[in-house]
This record gives C-alpha cells, sequence and structure tokens, in this order.
C-alpha cells in the first residue's frame, strides 16, 4: 500500500468518525460534540455563531416539535383505534412522534386552546409525558386563544388585583410540580395570543370607570397626547372636557378585527401603543411570578403571530423572556433583525405548513391556511425545513400540525384537520415519508448556517410558493360558495 493510499485511507476514516460522532447524542438527545454549558436544566447559548438549546448535560440540541400531538378532538381516534384508552392513546403518540424524527414537544402534554372541552385527561398527559422522558414545555395559561373564550367572556383586566391573584394561582398549579423536573425544557403562555388587540383594548377601556386597566390605558393616552385633550379630541374627533371627563365616560373604541388598525396613522400608533402595555404587564407578572418558584426553567412567553409583536415590543419584553416566539416565518416582521437587538434567540412556535380540508368546510371559508392537496402540504414542509435549518438565529420549531385527523364536529374552527393518521391509525405514507426526510435533513444541516443571502433566497422561496398555494385555495373556496357544490 503506497502513502497515497494510506492518507486516503486514513482520511476516509477520519470522515466516517466524525460523522459518526456527529450523530451521537445525549440523554435528553443533545448532540455530544456540541459542548455548551452544564446547568443540569435546559437554555440557551450561542456557540460558534449558532443558537442552541442546550440540554441539561451540556450539549447542543434543536428542537423539532408537532404543535397539536394532544388534542380533545382526537376522541375518535381513541375510541376506535386505542378502544377508548387515553393513556395508550398518549404513550403511542409520543412513539410515533419520535418515529418520525420530532424530539420534542413545544406545546407540552396539551395545550387549553385544543384541548378546551375537557375531553383529554390533563393529570394523565403530564404524568405520561413525564414518565417517557420526551423534553417538552408546559402550558401555563395566562392567555386565552380567542377560540376558547365562551360566548360573553371578556379578556381579562390584566392590571387587576383578581389578575395577579389568577397568575400566582396558575404558577402554583403548572410551575411548582415542575420546577426540578430536568425534562422541561420552559414555560409558554398560550397560542394565538393578542391576535386581536382592538378587542383587548376596547374590553379594557368599556370596563367600570374607576376600573385598574381602564385607569391605566386612559393615563397612557393622557401622556401620549401631552395632556392637551384637545389634542386628543382633534384626532379622535370627540369634545371630552378633560382627561378625567374621559375616564368617566370613556367611549374610545379600536378596530376589533384580526390584524387590524385604524387608517387614521395616530390611532393607529395609540392602539399599537396600548396593546403593547397589556402585553408587557402580562410578561412582567408571568415572570414575576415563574422566578418565585423557578429560576432554572426558561420562560417562553406567548406564542404569537409574526405579526402581533413589532420589533420595539419585543424589545420591550426582553426581560421576561428567554425565547422570542413567533408563531410563523412573516414577510413583513422579519425576526432575525430582533434577534440581534434583543440578543434572544427565536423558536418557530407553530409554524403552519398548510392544511388540506373537505368541500363542506371550505365553503364555510373559516378554514385558515388551506392548501389545495396533501402534496402541497408535503412541498411546504421540504421548503421550510430547508429555510429553518440554514438560519443560525432559531434554536427550534413547533409545526403546526395534528398526529392524528381531528374532528370538525364542534365548529368549523376546530376544523378536522389532517393529520400523519387517520383516525383508524392508517398512515398517511407519503406525508409521513416526507416528513421523517425532512426532519432528517434538518439534523445535518442546522450545524452548517448558511449566509444571509441564501436565507434570503430560501425564504422568498417558501413565501412565493405558499402564496400561489393560497390564491389556488381561495378560487376552490369562492367557486364552492358560489356554486352551491
Amino acid at each position: 500500500m503506497n502513502s497515497k493510499t494510506i492518507v486516503l485511507a486514513l482520511l476516509i476514516n477520519t470522515l466516517i468518525s466524525l460523522s459518526a460522532s456527529a450523530q451521537e447524542l445525549d440523554t435528553f438527545g443533545g448532540f455530544t460534540d456540541i459542548k455548551g454549558k452544564k446547568t443540569g436544566f435546559f437554555h440557551t447559548q450561542k456557540i460558534d455563531g449558532r443558537w442552541w438549546l442546550v440540554t441539561p448535560e451540556g450539549h447542543g440540541f434543536f428542537g423539532i416539535g408537532l404543535s397539536h400531538p394532544v388534542t380533545g378532538f382526537s376522541r375518535d381516534t381513541v375510541t376506535y383505534s386505542y378502544r377508548g384508552n387515553q393513556e395508550a392513546w398518549l404513550r403511542d403518540g409520543i412513539k410515533k412522534m419520535r418515529e418520525l424524527g420530532y424530539n420534542c414537544v413545544w406545546s407540552g402534554p396539551y395545550s387549553t386552546e385544543r384541548a378546551r372541552f375537557g375531553y383529554v385527561d390533563y393529570e394523565l398527559a403530564e404524568r405520561v409525558y413525564r414518565e417517557e422522558k420526551i423534553p417538552h414545555a408546559i402550558h401555563v395559561p395566562l392567555i386565552k386563544h380567542q377560540v376558547e373564550l365562551k360566548p360573553g367572556e371578556k379578556r381579562p383586566d390584566v392590571f387587576s388585583d383578581e389578575y395577579a391573584t389568577f397568575v400566582q394561582e396558575n404558577v402554583t398549579r403548572y410551575v411548582t410540580p415542575n420546577k426540578d423536573n430536568p425534562w422541561i425544557m420552559g414555560y409558554y403562555y398560550g397560542f394565538g395570543s393578542f391576535m386581536r388587540s382592538g378587542l383587548w383594548i376596547n374590553e379594557t377601556l368599556d370596563r367600570e370607570p374607576g376600573s385598574p386597566g381602564r385607569q391605566y390605558l386612559i393615563s397612557v393616552l393622557e401622556k401620549r397626547y401631552d395632556g392637551d385633550i384637545q389634542k386628543l379630541n382633534t384626532v379622535y374627533g370627540k369634545d371630552y372636557q378633560s382627561f378625567d371627563d374621559l375616564r368617566q365616560k370613556g367611549g374610545i373604541a379600536y378596530p376589533a378585527g384580526y390584524f387590524t388598525y385604524s387608517k387614521n396613522k395616530n390611532i393607529a400608533a395609540d392602539q399599537e401603543a396600548l396593546i403593547a402595555e397589556i402585553v408587557v404587564q402580562v410578561n412582567r407578572l408571568g415572570h414575576t411570578e415563574i422566578r418565585k418558584v423557578d429560576s432554572n426553567h426558561m420562560v417562553l412567553g406567548c406564542y404569537v403571530k409574526g405579526v402581533t409583536y413589532s420589533a420595539e415590543l419585543w424589545n420591550r419584553i426582553t426581560p421576561y423572556i428567554d425565547v422570542l416566539a413567533p408563531q410563523h416565518f412573516s414577510e413583513t416582521h422579519k425576526i432575525n433583525p430582533v434577534v440581534e437587538t434583543t440578543g434572544l434567540p427565536a423558536l418557530l412556535s407553530d409554524q403552519v405548513f398548510g392544511n388540506v380540508y373537505p368541500e363542506a368546510l371550505l365553503r364555510l371559508g373559516r378554514t385558515p391556511g388551506p392548501v389545495p392537496d396533501h402534496l402541497d402540504r408535503r412541498v411546504l414542509y421540504h421548503l421550510l425545513s430547508r429555510r429553518l435549518a440554514a438560519d443560525p438565529d432559531f434554536i427550534g420549531v413547533s409545526f403546526c400540525a395534528c398526529l392524528h385527523d381531528n374532528s370538525h364536529t364542534v365548529a368549523a374552527y376546530d376544523r378536522g384537520q389532517p393529520g400523519f393518521f387517520t383516525i383508524d391509525n392508517e398512515p398517511r405514507s407519503r406525508t409521513i415519508d416526507t416528513v421523517i426526510k425532512e426532519n432528517d435533513y434538518i439534523y445535518e444541516q442546522v450545524r452548517r448556517p448558511m449566509n444571509e443571502t441564501a436565507i434570503k433566497r430560501l425564504d422568498d422561496e417558501y413565501h412565493e410558493t405558499n402564496a400561489h398555494y393560497r390564491a389556488i385555495s381561495g378560487q376552490r373556496t369562492r367557486f364552492l360558495q358560489q356554486t352551491n357544490r
């Protein structure tokens, strides 16, 4: 054997050895060759230019999770595939997630948004997740999703003593039992928080005169208008005599739709300022109470739609959170600059990759995030995996999907969201094959983040493709509504 052959053989063996060591995982799933600080709990750390979630044993971990493996709309699955045995369903669900390449659950054993009708046995789910030793977050439900509100129920006055007590009680219920559990990644407050900012503000301002939230928000307006009520009257077309008059009479309201603001720039700016005060208060209270009990686990805050928080608001709540948790890649509210200014990494907390709905639901026009076909879900998952793995600012992702098909018998919103398995546990083989391959790709690629130009190209490709699918789905919905077929 000549010297060149020997060198080549050694090089090949070295590469094989490096590849093998790169895939060696610690107890929690961290890459053993990526060394971080060993603290005994999950935390974040920037290592060689890339942000990582670091395991309790001190190794780099990239969290790939599923947002809705446990939902109250899985009753049919539990009934037909598990003979009504929730424990068997929960344990098999964790097994299935691991086989798909998911290494954690950012939504935890359940989220109240998807389990709000009482079917899921919460205590059983919590116990199973502890026993199965899968990294997961814990939902501390400080904020309800829009769909959780009962008819006539208002959002809380977060400036009141009653809300402060509510926060304390929830921390006692959800944080105290988990404070020493190393498998917990952190605590989050809810999905889709503050989507209808106008409603949050209006319901606070519409409370009784003298109520804490009403008093506080009007004091913010008073400061914004330098105590000059005539300035406010000019902007809003009102005739208040003073800010005390406004405090007594009320009567100011903001657009109440999803992500809607007044066309009047001054009023829109006021709306952003007022919802920011509510958001900061929730995060401040949550963080303060959690840290009284638990100084080790991360505070993940609210999982919010990408356009909900401005860069300024992210910066304001930085003292109260350990990660930035937008629910998806936003075209208009880019999170990467916020990572730079806050010094916090990002988590995609509920990244949708499309859903395929039956015609009956499409006709209603209340099926968010649809795509024409299951093939298109696979295309988007592929594009998202490439986009995500390339970006050194992210520590993980929770893909917005269900493990099994969900029933749509309760309301259109609950929408029969398609899973990777039918209610009879039949796999959607091609979708599953794509997910396994793409999750494997993420594991490999996160070690080799790309430059900004390459990331932008991947980002544009994803958004352009998604826009085409939405246009097609919109045409389908309009056709079904017009023809009633």
